[in-house]
């Protein structure tokens, strides 16, 4: 394996001689091999390794003992161990939970290699994951930007040395090697779409139709990346045409240069705009697309669309000007949720559903996944963010508690706080995104009629699913 590791090292030239590199170490399975390769290759390119592992918390002691075998398997290899605790409560306005863990991984690990003088951070997706990336993106809806998977290389920074390597050479090299790693509890649950992809739904292509569609797509994924590198190229020239303006905290185009353009281009050169002004988003829909692509087609002067992330756009007369709100003020909003039910919170780009439960799982903890004793709930429930006087009994406390108050004791910054989702009933507030479950409403070993609440992120518009680096 490490010779094949070397021969996708130089096909898309990931190393030169004397790079440092910063290692994701997670003690996953993937993450380890990853080390142990990069350990065996390091001499042939004199490079530098930094292990950085980042604890998200959201396992509790197994977090920590990751974080612990980590340090040990770097201490070991003789490598510098760098880590960071996730401790922020704050969810920003737009971006799901799955978003911000990812996002706060990269800030580590860009910080770490900052810090190290590093240019490079190693990454352990492999092949597999490709495969599970395409058909995931694929069921959701995706352009091709969804389709085309991880890169090999990106920005000439982010390398994946395991990227032409199977799940199950990478446990062949690990058990040869005698390299130990640690397995997440949650990877093996039906609850996430991934593992039911993972586990359902590859193994049946792959027994009843192609044995070898982790290559096929794989392959497929490799063709799409192809051809999205040279509309990528078009959409580059235009942003840098004299056609497009740019200032601080906006940004603006022609229109007749816009509509000027095939339609596929229009909504990646939109894209691609918003993006710019907005870096750090968790991504747009296509209807945010298509509000852009109207009001440049169809709109008078005048005319203004609010867009997520505290973005606007206005039409002025052949120019259409997209300007980020520096206060990033998020309107109110409020979604009746049956039971059973689901809603779509558009101001949070999330999906919010609860259903009823036979019975307690065998471990309630879910980063997603929230209880309540449904004989406590008072209809009607609503998802919506704060109002003046909103109340709520903490968990594990007597008595009640003004959230505003309730906000400002956990620290939260003021721009956070009208993002955060609640989930309230008839009577109060019994539910507060990434913070608590009210003590009003908490199911126990009595509880009777269990209900289930369940947030993702909204996914499935053509062209937005995201790399999951």
């Amino acid at each position: 394996m490490i010779k094949k590791i070397e021969h996708t090292i130089r096909k898309y030239s990931l190393l030169e001689e004397g790079d440092r590199v910063v290692v994701a170490l997670s003690g996953g399975a993937d993450s380890c091999a990853l080390l142990e390769a990069l350990v065996t290759l390091a001499p042939l390119w004199r490079l530098e390794l930094i292990a950085a592992h980042f604890n998200h918390g959201q396992r509790d002691a197994a977090s920590d003992g990751d974080e612990a075998f980590c340090r040990r398997l770097a201490q070991e290899s003789g490598l510098v161990f760098v880590t960071q605790k996730l401790t922020g409560t704050c969810l920003p306005a737009g971006l799901s939970p799955e978003d911000y863990l990812r996002r706060e991984r990269f800030r580590f690990l860009d910080t770490t290699a900052a810090e190290h003088g590093a240019n490079k951070i190693a990454l352990g997706h492999h092949r597999d994951d490709q495969a599970e990336t395409f058909l995931l993106n694929m069921i959701r809806g995706s352009g091709l930007d969804g389709l085309k998977g991880f890169l090999p290389i990106r920005e000439n920074r982010y390398i994946r040395p395991l990227i032409e390597m199977s799940r199950e050479e990478i446990l062949g090299f690990l058990k040869q090697s005698g390299a130990g790693y640690r397995v997440d509890s949650s990877n093996e649950s039906f609850a996430y779409l991934r593992n039911r992809v993972r586990r359902e739904l590859i193994p049946f292509i792959r027994g009843k139709y192609n044995p070898r569609i982790e290559q096929t797509l794989a392959r497929t994924a490799e063709i799409i990346r192809r051809d999205d590198s040279y509309i990528d190229g078009c959409v580059r020239d235009i942003l840098h045409s004299p056609h497009i303006q740019k200032a601080k905290k906006e940004i603006s185009f022609s229109v007749t240069c816009l509509l000027s353009l095939h339609e596929a281009l229009i909504y990646r050169v939109l894209k691609a705009l918003l993006e710019s002004i907005a870096p750090e988003a968790g991504g747009f829909a296509s209807s945010h697309l298509q509000a852009l692509a109207d009001l440049a087609a169809k709109r008078p002067t005048g005319k203004t669309v609010c867009l997520p992330f505290g973005l606007s756009a206005r039409r002025e007369y052949d120019r259409v000007v997209i300007t980020a709100d520096a206060a990033g003020k998020i309107p109110n909003y409020e979604y009746p949720l049956t039971i059973p039910g689901e809603v779509e919170v558009r101001e949070r780009q999330m999906i919010f559903s609860i259903r009823r439960e036979a019975s307690f799982p065998a471990d309630i903890k879910s980063r997603f996944a929230f209880y309540f004793d449904g004989d406590k709930i008072r209809p009607p429930l609503v998802i919506r963010n704060r109002r003046n006087g909103d109340w709520f009994e903490p968990l594990g406390t007597k008595g009640s508690q003004k959230i505003k108050k309730l906000f400002m004791d956990r620290k939260i910054p003021r721009t956070c706080r009208d993002s955060i989702a609640l989930l309230a009933d008839g009577e109060s507030v019994i539910w507060i995104e990434s913070l608590h479950t009210s003590e009003r409403v908490k199911v126990s070993s009595t509880t009777k009629n269990i209900l289930v609440l369940e947030t993702r992120p909204k996914t499935g518009d053509a062209g937005l699913a995201q790399e999951n680096i």
